[in-house]
């Protein structure tokens, strides 16, 4: 509901707008990526993170698409995919609709790094919150919640 036909006021809505860009800033960074990796367990460059979680969430999925999603030229994707590969991470079958073309989706092994790095990645967000009350921790994760919600049903 916009603003004035009473949904929030600007003021909250600025707020909200400025806060998810410090969220995002601080959930992106190297120095968080690098965090999470090395808390994970894994070894993985940035872009083969960044990679592995994106087969993730689109599998089964072409890389042309991937990089059109990533904003980045299809070239930068083939080495980590390459590297994720050989490391049973993900894997390429024919698109059924193209036999040209190839789906790259998420392996067992994949599934399982996925599962360190999402824990780890936990973990760094429970350092931030672990002065906060536990029912203000849960208003935080049902309203962003929603918001992911609304994200994915779009405007």
């Amino acid at each position: 509901m916009p603003a004035g036909n009473g949904g929030p006021a600007q003021e909250a809505l600025d707020g909200v707008a400025a806060a998810l860009a410090t969220v995002g800033n601080w959930m992106f960074s190297p120095a968080t990526r690098r965090k999470i990796m090395a808390s994970s367990g894994l070894e993985l460059s940035l872009g083969d993170y960044t990679l592995l979680a994106q087969v993730s969430l689109h599998a089964p999925v072409r890389l042309s698409v991937l990089a059109e999603l990533m904003e980045v030229d299809k070239s930068t994707l083939s080495p980590p995919a390459k590297r994720l590969e050989s490391r049973g991470f993900i894997e390429r079958r024919p698109d059924p609709a193209d036999a040209r073309a190839q789906l790259v989706s998420v392996t067992r092994a994949g599934k399982l790094a996925i599962g360190k790095l999402w824990k780890a990645r936990a973990a760094a967000v429970a350092v931030l919150l672990a002065d906060w009350e536990a029912a203000d921790v849960e208003q935080l994760a049902a309203s962003l919640g929603a918001l992911s919600e609304a994200i994915k049903k779009g405007p």
